[in-house]
């Protein structure tokens, strides 16, 4: 893959853990609203706690897998310019 993939996935990667991250809360802000009472309230709100967790959890991993592939990014950068480079030199007259 090229740099410019590369910066895209882990851009499409930091993206993805932000709605990851927020999926549960819309679910978690009714549950804990006053009005929302019902028989198994406090079962739901304790299980929409675990889910919240496990999506901070799941956004964190994908955060640190777009760290990853923007240092990847970094290093096909720096492999294309030093290529770019060469090849002008080779191209030069001597």
């Amino acid at each position: 893959m090229t740099s410019t993939e590369l910066f895209a996935k882990a851009q499409a990667l930091d993206a993805l853990a932000a709605d990851v991250e927020i999926a549960i809360d819309p679910a978690k802000s009714i549950a804990d609203s006053p009005d929302w009472e019902c028989a198994n309230a406090t079962d739901v709100r304790g299980a929409l706690n675990g889910w919240r967790s496990a999506a901070q959890s799941a956004a964190r991993n994908l955060r640190d897998e777009a760290s990853r592939v923007r240092g990847e990014a970094r290093r096909a950068e720096e492999r294309e310019e030093q290529e770019e480079r060469d090849a002008r030199r080779e191209r030069q007259p001597q």
